[in-house]
């Protein structure tokens, strides 16, 4: 009977310290399972920092810097394509954690370092002009902008400054072929120019062969963030602690797969 009580007392014992050790174990074992709850990410298609595929996946350069910094600190992202108005209004009224092209007049906090710039240019028509020389000698261009988003003051004063005849309508796209029709506004000599990103337009102008010319000279340039309501400032800190801590050659292969 003692020694039954004896071999029942080491068993214990042993059992005891097995849990132990596996206990143990698991606390110094790095966390590797995702956060049950995902990142999401608003944005309005602008190439070649945010666009839906057609495969229906979220791409771009700017997508895939987050995609890359959420998976480093065990995150998953999901991302919305929205016109640009309804991403600000959802992370305001906290149905959306992020929205993406977001400068200082759009009423969010942002990320401390610029993610992207929006590289405002004039384009005009191929056909009716053939340089900046030929657009300046127009008394009143009428020139197109977009109603959705707030410029800052400083377009408003260089259009001032052109005596500008000012013509709003809705930029919003939910595919590249949209585009065509967005451009073909300047062969009805309707507008003399459209008031466009740079890099987009250039884009597109490439890929429909379109009769249009973008002026040599930048009408502006504005630093783009990402944008957050305050009360989500910590998540907001993570993720942009991620983002900077990207390797180099990891970032720059990202750019390089979105150079047009």
């Amino acid at each position: 009977m003692t020694r039954f009580k004896s071999m029942l007392i080491t068993s214990f014992m042993i059992t005891l310290f097995g849990l132990s050790i596996s206990n143990t174990a698991r606390t110094l074992q790095p966390e590797d399972d995702i956060h049950p709850i995902p990142i999401t990410v608003c944005f309005e298609r602008w190439r070649p920092f945010s666009f839906i595929d057609q495969n229906g996946v979220a791409r771009g350069m700017e997508v895939d810097l987050i995609k890359a910094a959420a998976k480093s600190i065990n995150r998953s992202v999901e991302f919305t394509e929205l016109p640009f108005k309804r991403c600000i209004a959802n992370v305001k009224f906290g149905s959306t954690d992020f929205s993406l092209h977001v400068d200082k007049t759009d009423g969010l906090e942002t990320f401390s370092d610029s993610a992207t710039s929006w590289q405002l240019s004039l384009a005009v028509s191929a056909d009716r002009l053939k340089n900046a020389h030929d657009f300046n000698r127009i008394d009143t261009p009428r020139i197109m902008l977009a109603t959705e988003y707030p410029y800052p003051k400083a377009v408003y004063r260089k259009l001032e400054a052109l005596n500008a005849r000012l013509v709003r309508r809705s930029y919003y796209e939910e595919n590249d072929e949209h585009a065509k029709t967005f451009f073909s506004i300047l062969a009805t000599a309707r507008v003399d120019a459209i008031l466009v990103d740079k890099q987009w337009a250039q884009h597109m102008i490439i890929k429909f062969d379109l009769p249009v010319r973008i002026l040599v000279q930048d009408f502006h340039s504005e630093p783009q963030y990402i944008g957050y309501r305050h009360s989500n400032a910590r998540l907001a800190s993570q993720l942009e602690a991620a983002m900077a801590a990207l390797p180099a050659p990891l970032i720059q292969s990202i750019k390089g797969q979105y150079q047009y």
